[in-house]
This record gives C-alpha cells, sequence and structure tokens, in this order.
C-alpha cells in the first residue's frame, strides 16, 4: 500500500492555501503493472470548523477495498484558513483536477473520479456537482470545466440548505433568541454570524438560497447517490427533497435511501466509526453496499 501526504496548491501548505491530502493507493498488481483504477476524494464533515477524522480514513479503507484509489481531502476550515464559500469548494475542484493531472502515476482512470462527502463535506460535493460548469471553482482551481467535473457522486446525510436549517435551529427552545439582559449577541446572531463565516455574505434568504446546491440542479450533473436518515437534527432530511425531486424533474441519474434511525455523523455506522449510539447506526450500515452497486451501474 502507498501513503503519501500533500499540500494541494503548491510544495507547501500556506496561510492562504491550507489545504492538503493524502493518497492512500494500492500497489500495481504483478499481471497488470499499468492497471488504471477509479479514483474517490472523500470529503469529511465538521460543520467547516474541523473535519471529522471517522469520515476520513475509514471510509477509505472501504474504498480501497473495492478498487478503488483512495484521496483523502483536508479541504480549508474555519480552524485553517478562510472557509467562506467558495473556498472549500475550490479546494475539492482543484483536488479533482489533481487527481486526473496525475492519472498516470496513481494509476488512476482519469474517466472515473467520484467525489464522496458527508455533511458539510456533503455540501461541497454537491456544490461542485451542480455548478462544475456554471460556478466560479474551475477558474479558482486554474482549470477547465471538464477537468473538476466529477464522475459520480455520493452525499451522505449532506448539509444542503442553510436557510432551512437555520430556520429548524431557531425553533430549539435551547437556542436563546433573546437579547441578553448585559447586551451582546442573541443566539439568533450567532447563527446568521456563523451563516456568514461559511457563506461569505450576510445570511439573507437570497444569498442562503443561491449558495444552496439545489437552486443549481441541471441536468449536467454527473450520477447522484444520496443517503441520510430520518431522525438527523443536524443536517435534517427534509432539505434533501427538494435536491432529489430537482434531480428527477431534470433527469439526473440519482438514487435517495432514507433510513429510519442513527442520527448524524454515521459515517460507515460500524465498529469503526460508530460512537454513542451504535444500537441505532446498525440501520445505517446497508448503505455502502447500495452505493457501490449504484457506482458499478454506472460505469466504476
Amino acid at each position: 500500500m502507498i501513503v503519501e501526504n500533500h499540500a494541494l496548491w503548491g510544495e507547501e501548505p500556506t496561510e492562504d492555501y491550507p489545504a492538503t491530502f493524502t493518497y492512500l493507493g494500492a500497489e500495481p498488481l504483478p499481471d497488470k503493472p499499468n492497471g488504471r483504477r477509479p479514483a474517490v476524494i472523500i470529503c469529511g464533515g465538521g460543520g467547516f470548523t474541523h473535519i471529522a477524522p471517522h469520515e476520513q480514513d475509514p471510509v477509505a479503507f472501504a474504498f480501497l477495498d473495492r478498487g478503488y484509489q483512495a484521496f483523502v481531502l483536508n479541504y480549508v476550515t474555519s480552524s485553517t484558513g478562510d472557509v467562506s464559500f467558495p473556498h472549500p469548494q475550490a479546494d475539492l475542484a482543484k483536488m479533482v483536477a489533481t487527481v486526473r493531472a496525475n492519472a498516470d502515476e496513481w494509476h488512476v482512470d482519469p474517466k472515473r473520479v467520484c467525489v464522496v462527502g458527508f455533511s458539510a463535506g456533503g455540501m461541497i460535493c454537491a456544490s461542485l456537482a451542480t455548478q462544475w460548469k456554471t460556478g466560479p471553482f474551475a477558474a479558482l482551481a486554474g482549470a477547465r470545466p471538464d477537468d473538476i467535473r466529477p464522475d459520480a457522486v455520493v452525499l451522505g446525510y449532506p448539509l444542503l440548505d442553510f436557510a432551512y436549517v437555520r430556520d429548524m435551529q431557531t425553533r430549539d427552545p435551547r437556542i436563546d433568541l433573546r437579547v441578553p439582559k448585559t447586551g451582546g449577541k442573541t443566539g439568533r446572531d450567532l447563527l446568521n454570524d456563523y451563516l456568514s463565516m461559511v457563506t461569505g455574505g450576510e445570511a439573507t434568504d437570497e444569498h442562503l438560497a443561491d449558495i444552496c446546491p439545489t437552486t443549481h440542479v441541471s441536468r449536467q450533473m454527473p450520477p447522484t447517490f444520496v443517503w441520510g436518515v430520518s431522525d438527523d437534527k443536524t443536517a435534517p432530511i427534509a432539505q434533501v427533497y427538494p435536491f432529489a425531486q430537482r434531480m428527477a424533474e431534470e433527469g439526473v441519474a440519482c438514487e435517495i435511501h432514507v433510513f429510519d434511525q442513527g442520527g448524524h455523523g454515521l459515517s460507515l455506522g460500524n465498529a469503526n466509526t460508530a460512537v454513542d449510539n451504535e444500537d441505532k447506526q446498525v440501520a445505517v450500515r446497508p448503505w455502502i453496499r447500495l452505493a457501490f452497486r449504484f457506482l458499478e451501474r454506472h460505469g466504476f
């Protein structure tokens, strides 16, 4: 097995371009020294403040076992740099272009590059899937639109609609929306500050709608597999349904699965990734088998 760590945008990470990635590759087989494998690029979640490790390497190993070359992307977060839209999306666009540019060295089939994202990473992947041609990502990555287009997308409990999540969270009685007696910001103020940080603008309905991948669904999207959980309070499954409806209307090859329990941040839902509700996470374990079958039907 080959393990390599790289800066994404140059020889070393910088303050402006902190993204890195890990290449987890299989050694060429003796009877196929030049054999090409599909590639997977994995974007873990973490609310744009960090990246959850259990949504990175364990997923990469699952894809390695299925014959993929795996790339774990450490895109920019608020802990490392400017997380505002479209910087994380530009990191993913650069990663896709980088995999294709180094396809010979990494024994990758450049026509079979899949991106997999969870939660916040799901939004990054969905943004690229919907706006690879019309958005700013290709120009930011210094690449052609075709170079950054994923050949397939897998989204796990993705964050898709900031406005919907904002409205749901402000209904939570634990969020104090009152002005503190000592002055300062309300819970709504703090939530809007966070949204402004990650969206790169004032958290107006218009701006949040423009950031929402559902707004940009078109027939130019690659085949897309989405799964989520009906009791997820962090990335509510209700925001997935308009996304799925728009894909169906546009004729995008898509598959959607909703599991009845498990909560949020599930990853593979197995012994390597489950934390505090393993009994419920058992329900979601079939997702990766279903995703592999979907990818196989679409050339992977």
